[in-house]
This record gives C-alpha cells, structure tokens and sequence, in this order.
C-alpha cells in the first residue's frame, strides 16, 4: 500500500470478471484523484480473474477473498477491510470515467449534510457500442432528473434509482447501517438504500461519469426474476419501517393483475401482507411496474406511505 491512508476505498466485487476485468481496474488506476485503493474481492472466481488480479503490481490494488460466497458477502468483507472515508462502488464489467472519483469527493467534501452520491451513467453493449433502448431512455426520463435529495428521497421508495456502481458513500454510514444483507441479493443496493431513508440524504452528480455495460452474461441479465422478488420484499419492509403501526398480518388488495401483482402474493405473506379482497385493515398497492402509494386503514384512522 501506499504510505499515506486513502482518501477513498474502491470496493471491485468480482466473480469470473474476465475478459472485461481488466479495463474496470485500468479505468480506476487512471482516476485523477490519486489517494484511492482498489478492494479486488474475489467471490470464488473460477475463470482467469485470479491469476489476473494476483499478476497486478500497482501498490494501490489490494485483493482479498470473499469468506462466504456471494455478493453480499464480498461487499461486506470489502466494507470491513476499507481504510478510506469514503468507499465508492465498481463492477468488474464496467468503467469509470478519469474524473469521477475526484468530482464524487470534491462535492461530498463540501455537502457534509450528504451521505450518498450516486452519478448518471452512460450504457454500452459487450462490443462498447452505445446502447439505446426503451430500458435507457426510461433511465434518463425517469432517474436521471432526480439529483436533488429531496427528488431522490421521493422516488427511492418507488423505484431504485441510482446505479449502485455509480455510488461514493461515507465509509462509516454503510457501516453503521449494518453494511448489505445476503439475503437480499440481488436487491442488496436497494434494501440498503431503503435501510438508510429517511435519515439520510441521496444526490446525484448529473453528469454520465461511469459506463454500465450491458450484456447477457452480467449479473442483473442472468437473475432479473428473483431480483424482483428482492426489491418488492425490500419495498414492503420498508412500509412497514414507515408506518410501525401496521397490524401483523393485513391485508394486500391488489388492483391489477400482471407479473408485479404476482410477485407480490408470493413473497408478501412472509412479511405480514396477505394479498386477499377485502374491507377492514388493508393496504392497497400498484403493481411493480407502475408507480405506487400504499394505504393503510385502521378503523376510522388512515395513514398512506409511498411503495
């Protein structure tokens, strides 16, 4: 390592990461902001990404190994071994603009009242052409616009929307909150981000200073199912974070009838929800896919919580 403590500690999670590995770890020993390490957590590769990251020289470049497999696991390992004030997300498959870590400390160094600040992002294919889709376009309509904390705070609950990988975060924020739940992967990002509101604050750098490669074989292509199984779990604990009032368990009224509404009676009754028509205590909540409050009736009282 370098003799002085970094600034920033960059927390690379990577799992069979070649052959894009190599411009991801290139791409952050380019930054200009110099006083950085690179957390390497290896998750139980069986490609080359070992022998690649064990041929690495740069002293900046630190590689440990997940203790238990998987994502959550890797992440935590890298939280706990961080010697920066800040710890800033890679994926092993993207790339980082030269000036993002610099511009990420420099404005979180002048906003103390911030504790997250995320970037927009451009997006590219497995051949680094740029990709336009209905999927980007909806990014940049509905995400990109929210840099405010107040904007971030609003739609958060609705919708993840911020890039994890795009994130700079006070080192010892995540670590108070009690860093990323396996159990959540692979919503892992969005049940913590939910963890941290309301007492915390999200923005968002308006500028695209990280690349998103999108290709079959990334992790968010491969298990996009049970990702959303994890974040509406995430959505409903979170509910009931806001309104502790809620009876155990109360009743789930549905309006629509498409793959959100599906999820959300398979993974509710665990949580409390029972998802059944019906009158007396009840919550009503949209879908998934469409933006979404939720209601609560208890007598005569009713409280609504954003979901």
């Amino acid at each position: 390592m370098t003799a002085t403590r970094p600034v920033v500690s960059v927390l690379l999670p990577v799992r069979n990461g070649m052959p894009y590995l190599p411009a991801a770890i290139d791409s952050l020993l380019r930054q200009t902001f110099r006083h950085l390490e690179v957390l390497a957590i290896d998750d139980g590769s069986t490609d080359a990404t070992a022998s690649y990251l064990r041929a690495l020289t740069d002293p900046r470049v630190r590689v440990l190994t997940a203790p238990t497999p998987g994502l959550a696991s890797a992440l935590n390992a890298g939280l706990a071994a961080a010697r920066g004030r800040y710890v800033a997300r890679q994926d092993a498959d993207d790339w980082s603009s030269p000036e993002r870590l610099q511009r990420q400390v420099a404005w979180l160094d002048a906003r103390t009242d911030v504790d997250v600040l995320a970037t927009a992002a451009s997006f590219v294919d497995e051949r680094n052409a740029p990709l336009e889709s209905a999927w980007t376009r909806t990014v940049r309509a509905q995400w990109d616009v929210a840099v405010t904390p107040a904007r971030i705070a609003a739609l958060m609950p609705l919708t993840c929307c911020i890039f994890h990988a795009t994130v700079m975060a006070r080192t010892g924020t995540l670590r108070d909150a009690g860093g990323y739940d396996q159990a959540t992967v692979p919503a892992e990002d969005y049940d913590l981000w939910l963890r941290l509101l309301p007492a915390h604050r999200f923005a968002r750098l308006s500028e695209p200073l990280y690349t998103v490669r999108v290709h079959a074989a990334s992790s968010s292509a491969v298990g996009r199912a049970d990702q959303i199984a994890r974040v509406i779990e995430a959505k409903l604990r979170y509910l009931r974070r806001q309104m502790p009032d809620l009876p155990w368990p109360v009743r789930l009224v549905l309006p629509c009838n498409d793959r959100g509404a599906e999820v959300f009676r398979r993974v509710g009754p665990a949580l409390g929800y029972v998802p059944t028509p019906g009158s007396g205590c009840w919550i009503g909540v949209r879908p998934y896919s469409c933006s979404a409050s939720a209601t609560s009736t208890h007598g005569s009282n009713t409280s609504t919580s954003q979901l």
